[in-house]
């Protein structure tokens, strides 16, 4: 098999699909033939004829793909998994004869493979398939990503690295993500000075970006289960705030920003109609805002009619107000097949922060794997 880059983290939301994605962009830029594969996935979405990990349609999206999406993601782990693989007593080694039969796949026509984990160090271990479990069976050095800063990412490193240790994967080296730009002078240069002591190359410092952190309109329709009421050809509309309409009309209006979700009870037919003439009312934060209506409630079929003719999204739920806001606000921004700017400036954050000489020099000298 041809030499593997595995992406690792130290946690979740590390920031491994962005790193990925920027990571294959630019070697392909450089003239080098890489595949991608996530071995292990966890939110599997139809795609064609397969079901697989969304981060490997938004790879296919991207980049095309020849040999197929299962090959890119020959495991997925569907809710309730864990329970039927340790109450009925299963086997890993089916699971694992898929994931090298999709890496040789992978591999045929490149000089090497980008290989994207799933969570931290020990994330598959209840089904024998932990990151660095799968690290060791494809004989992979593993580069990790850690979140900016300075005692927190090197506690976090120390724990992954035990682990990826005690299965025989050698760190080829780390990339510090979402860095304050208000810290880089100060806390950069002791984060190296720290892994130069342990022998570990910090191979890029990538800048806190808040675009990566706004989430799409469909992110949220398929999350919380949301009906489109209005405006879907409009659901790529990324949102970075939510506030929810309980006050008078003109007390709503001040804080309808660029990039914000009103969410407001279905019968509050006038907070409604001030959200969606926000366009006339406030032009700055015409084409950015969404509308979502709760309680299971619809306003009156006059305020429908006058939210159609609007150009705002407005999509609809059962839920109680509260408890939408509740589901939304802890929800985490994805990368989607649609999101161009997103994917345009994830390819640019790798190519402009990370040493890739260095890095393709580490995928020389042996096996090399990335987690997020």
């Amino acid at each position: 098999m041809v030499p593997a880059i595995y992406i690792a983290g130290t946690g979740q939301h590390s920031g491994k699909t962005m790193f990925s994605l920027g990571l294959v962009a630019a070697l392909r830029e450089c003239g080098r033939s890489v595949g991608y594969m996530k071995p292990v996935g966890q939110r599997a979405v139809q795609a064609d004829d397969a079901f697989v990990d969304e981060d490997v349609v938004l790879m296919a999206h991207v980049f095309g793909t020849d040999q197929g999406l299962s090959p890119a993601n020959p495991v997925t782990l569907p809710a309730g998994y864990t329970t039927q693989f340790l109450s009925e007593d299963l086997c890993s080694d089916e699971l694992v004869d898929r994931i090298l039969k999709g890496y040789q796949q992978i591999s045929e026509g490149n000089e090497f493979v980008v290989v994207e984990g799933t969570g931290h160090a020990g994330v598959g271990a209840v089904v024998g398939l932990s990151n660095a479990k799968v690290a060791s069976i494809l004989g992979a050095k593993v580069l990790i990503i850690m979140c900016g800063g300075l005692g927190r990412p090197i506690d976090e490193f120390s724990l992954n690295e035990a682990l990826f240790d005690k299965e025989g994967v050698a760190i080829a080296g780390v990339v510090a993500n979402k860095f304050l730009a208000s810290r880089l002078d100060e806390f950069v240069p002791l984060l190296r000075k720290w892994f130069d002591s342990a022998g570990v190359p910090l191979l890029g410092v990538i800048p806190y970006e808040t675009t990566l952190t706004e989430i799409a309109l469909c992110q949220i329709v398929s999350e919380i289960g949301a009906d489109v009421i209005n405006g879907e050809e409009s659901l790529d509309r990324r949102i970075r705030d939510c506030i929810i309409g309980a006050a008078p009309p003109h007390r709503l209006i001040p804080f309808l920003e660029p990039g914000v979700l009103a969410i407001i009870p279905g019968d509050r037919d006038d907070l409604v109609l001030t959200a969606v003439s926000c366009e006339e009312l406030i032009p700055e934060a015409a084409g950015t805002i969404a509308v979502c209506l709760t309680s299971g409630i619809l306003p009156h079929p006059n305020t429908l009619r006058i939210i159609r003719q609007s150009h705002v999204p407005v999509i609809a739920v059962k839920g109680g107000t509260f408890s939408v806001a509740s589901e939304i606000s802890d929800l985490v921004a994805k990368m989607m097949p649609g999101d161009t700017e997103k994917i345009e400036l994830a390819k640019r954050l790798v190519a402009n922060n990370i040493d890739l000489d260095a890095t393709v020099a580490a995928v020389a000298k042996g096996r090399l794997m990335l987690m997020e």
